[in-house]
């Protein structure tokens, strides 16, 4: 029997569509053709619309608790995404966060269909304001909606991997609180190429230790911290004109089976500093040249702590950085981060039609 009036929104029934392209600016929505991209994404979720409301309920003099008249003064979309780990996902992701994006093509591969993307923190202008690249997203939550969400920009994101699992990328994004319905038809989901916690390469210390058979998990947190209310402003009206960065931040973490004499130990008590390099495989070509890859390397890190807790019966050191920790140097060839994928997509933060 079919109840009148009502629909199921199966959750498995969700798409979403993105672009490897930014918008020309914070109020320009990609054209549909610019909205290419698909990906699975690990559980079902859409984005959060919501409304700043006001009303009269704390005014005095209407003779009791209770208010009279509300209205709206302002909207705000929020995205939340967690996917597997693909190449082609970590870029996308990556890209829109760090903000500088350099794109060659590696000889060594031997194809002319792989892409290296270097990236790093953009360096906000000197003149002017630090704006956030912006891209815009269309979802379909079912048959009846499918809405277009403009002026995205990546608030935060979080790579994680643990033991043989794909790795994961959980990221937040911050929209100006537009929302269109969309006739876009859904792009198919792309072969993508998935990257594995237990082919990543993990060298840390002093003398770049290689300690990949004694990490358990290690994650890097990245975030923009966006001004979200800086975006409104007189003119702006309900919904926000800008999305500036604030201040940036990126902490890695790791979790260790390490013992007292280890030299790591020895760099951690001698307050010594140390780099970190986290690089994992995927797919290749020839011989060793690796078509699909994720790196990431931190010149200048100092150890915040390193707890020591009980994990499966083996005494484990988690090791953890802050803000503090991680050291930026303007001389060095690697300042502060440098991120790196290689994949089959020609472009990140590409140029709108």
């Amino acid at each position: 029997m079919t109840l009148p009036g009502y629909e199921a929104q199966r959750t498995l029934d969700m798409q979403w569509a993105f672009s490897a392209k930014i918008q020309d600016d914070y109020d320009t929505v990609l054209v549909d053709g610019d909205v290419d991209l698909s990906h699975p994404v690990r559980e079902a979720s859409v984005a959060e619309l919501t409304k700043e409301l006001r009303s009269d309920k704390e005014t005095y003099g209407k003779g009791h608790e209770f208010p009279t008249t509300t209205w709206e003064v302002a909207r705000s979309t929020m995205l939340s995404r967690s996917m597997d780990g693909s190449s082609l996902a970590l870029g996308w992701a990556a890209s829109l966060l760090l903000g500088k994006v350099t794109t060659t093509q590696p000889d060594a591969v031997g194809s002319t269909n792989t892409y290296h993307h270097d990236m790093e923190f953009f360096d906000p202008p000197t003149a002017g304001t630090a704006v956030l690249p912006t891209t815009t997203v269309i979802e379909r939550v079912s048959t009846g909606i499918k809405r277009a969400l403009p002026s995205l920009a990546m608030s935060s994101m979080t790579i994680t991997g643990e033991g043989f699992e794909t790795l994961n990328v959980a990221m937040e994004m911050v929209g100006s609180g537009v929302v269109s319905s969309s006739a876009k038809t859904m792009p198919s989901l792309a072969t993508v190429s998935y990257l594995a916690s237990n082919s990543v390469t993990v060298k840390l210390g002093d003398s770049q230790e290689d300690v990949s058979t004694r990490v358990r998990s290690w994650s890097v947190t990245f975030n923009n911290n966006p001004k979200e209310d800086r975006g409104y402003f007189p003119t702006s009206g309900l919904y926000r004109g800008r999305m500036e960065v604030g201040a940036r931040s990126v902490v890695p973490s790791l979790v260790l089976d390490l013992d007292a004499s280890s030299d790591l130990y020895t760099d951690f008590l001698n307050n010594t500093e140390m780099a970190l390099d986290i690089y994992c495989e995927g797919d290749y070509t020839e011989g060793t040249d690796y078509r699909h890859y994720l790196r990431m390397r931190f010149p200048n890190l100092y150890y915040r702590a390193i707890p020591i807790e009980d994990n499966d019966g083996v005494w484990t050191y988690a090791v953890s950085f802050d803000e503090e920790t991680v050291i930026y140097d303007d001389q060095a060839s690697t300042p502060l981060l440098r991120l790196e994928v290689q994949n089959l997509q020609t472009e990140y933060l590409g140029t709108a039609t």
